[in-house]
């Protein structure tokens, strides 16, 4: 039985910024509407990132949301998503979900009140910080010491908290991640993370966390980026000045070694799917965009996960999350 996908992350906003159309099938992209019907993507969050050195980077992203939502009205198959109730409605339909993030908390601009107008704006995830520190959250690739989270940064998680925006953990320092677990009153996801263990790049999550994130209820959506992914591709990476090495062939059923590795050590329940699509410098051999996800169901299938827990890990898990949110 086909299962639908939810997708929590990509950057395919920079494809609607850039004036693509993404209703129809463009060369050089990874997510556009014939790509998700034929991936039976359910439902993509498309987040708002607001890269570190951008000036009035709260507009920057409320023009990124403007896209989104453009997008989302542009075509009768599509329809903006915020409510688990929403998302469960649009997951028994033929039409394709699409639900707000904002990446990067250098978006609200140290203000309350911007995060407010995001979750007005029908934000429901934010990834808390990006490459660099903020003055309240630490990075886990930014240069220099910071403590984790600032006492600022626990009004920002308890304010999102109470708006109903998730917190991201994906790109958070070692610190922040257990700062912010710790703080959070309710469960937190890393949106587009992998197994450090399987690869050891700063921004994957140690088995530890894993643990932690499963036991408390959180999600980690798979990142399919071949250098968090893979070991070998990731040191030939930094070696190569963040550049791909391409005579490194990385298999696709890599992504199902991260969920196995996951399910392992978080379980069942904490496992889903984030891509980074459109963001990712380089993709394992065979993963073209949405479209590639009947692959990796087979795969999971062929691996002897049941129809059930390939459900799970597709779709149910991040909609029983969003339920608790």
């Amino acid at each position: 039985m086909p299962h639908k996908v939810i997708d929590l992350h990509c950057d395919s906003v920079f494809s609607l910024i850039a004036g693509k159309n993404l209703r129809r099938r463009i060369d050089g992209v990874q997510v556009d509407l014939p790509r998700l019907v034929e991936g039976r993507v359910g439902l993509q969050v498309f987040a708002a990132y607001v890269p570190h050195g951008t000036g009035n980077a709260y507009s920057h992203a409320i023009e990124k949301l403007d896209a989104i939502e453009s997008f989302a009205c542009s075509d009768e198959r599509l329809v903006l998503v915020e409510t688990a109730a929403e998302a469960k409605a649009v997951m028994d339909t033929d039409k394709i979900g699409i639900m707000a993030a904002v990446e990067n908390g250098l978006a609200m601009e140290d203000s309350l009140q911007k995060l407010e107008q995001f979750r007005r704006r029908k934000v429901r995830i934010m990834t808390l910080v990006h490459s660099e520190h903020l003055p309240w959250i630490a990075s886990c690739t930014g240069s220099g010491n910071h403590e984790g989270l600032s006492n600022f940064g626990e009004m920002v998680i308890e304010a999102m908290n109470d708006l109903g925006i998730i917190p991201d953990v994906s790109h958070s320092s070692e610190n922040a991640f257990w700062a912010v677990l710790k703080k959070s009153k309710k469960p937190i996801i890393a949106s587009h993370s992998c197994a450090y263990s399987l690869c050891a790049s700063p921004r994957n999550l140690k088995d530890d966390q894993l643990k932690a994130l499963g036991d408390s209820g959180g999600l980690v959506g798979v990142n399919f980026f071949s250098a968090f992914l893979s070991e070998e591709f990731r040191q030939a990476y930094v070696k190569n000045n963040r550049k791909p090495d391409t005579s490194i062939k990385v298999p696709w059923t890599i992504i199902a070694d991260h969920i196995d590795h996951i399910v392992k050590n978080a379980g069942i329940d904490a496992a889903a799917i984030g891509s980074d699509f459109d963001g990712i410098a380089a993709a394992p051999d065979g993963v073209t965009g949405s479209d590639f996800y009947p692959l990796l169901e087979n795969e999971l299938r062929t691996r002897g996960y049941s129809e059930k827990n390939i459900g799970k890990i597709f779709n149910g898990n991040f909609l029983r999350f969003l339920s608790s949110q």
